[in-house]
């Protein structure tokens, strides 16, 4: 398993940023069969409450390749260390939740059928996946780091799929 470590700390300061999008995400999903709630790629855990008060009762699972994050999550009721390229559930997932995350993994035309596969019948794969690459900002910066260190960079930041 390809184990990347986050610094929690720093992933901390900014989580009210990266809390809104997965509140928007959150308020989109329907109601749910039976099943768990998973978080694949929790980090620290950032959206757990917002999880579990939303799908009382049932159970929470945080999923993550960081052991660091993984120390600092709390609310779920069980977390799992794991490569979410290869995750695969212990049991049948309601919801299968994923902010944020999945833009790091490459064969998205691979990877979201399978995931959709574990959920139970009705189940909910709900992902957001930033695509800032061509984002002017990105590109500017982009730009500057080219002209500093032109033998590092390419003619444009590479397009995720």
């Amino acid at each position: 398993m390809a184990v990347t470590d986050w610094d929690p700390a720093r992933y901390a300061a900014f989580r009210s940023l990266r809390l809104r999008p997965a509140l928007d995400l959150l308020a989109q999903v329907p109601d749910l069969p039976a099943g768990e709630v998973v978080d694949l790629g929790c980090g620290d855990g950032a959206v757990a409450a917002a999880l579990a008060t939303r799908f009382p009762g049932r159970r929470l699972t945080g999923v993550d390749a960081s052991p660091a994050m993984l120390d600092k999550a709390r609310g779920y009721d069980a977390t799992v260390l794991a490569d979410i390229a290869a995750w695969q559930p212990a049991a049948v997932p309601a919801l299968i939740f994923s902010n944020a995350a999945l833009h790091w993994l490459g064969d998205h035309a691979m990877l979201m059928p399978r995931l959709a596969r574990h959920l139970a019948p009705g189940g909910t794969l709900a992902v957001q996946m930033p695509a800032n690459f061509r984002a002017p900002s990105h590109m500017l910066l982009h730009g500057i780091a080219a002209r500093l260190f032109p033998d590092r960079f390419g003619p444009a930041p590479p397009m995720r799929a």
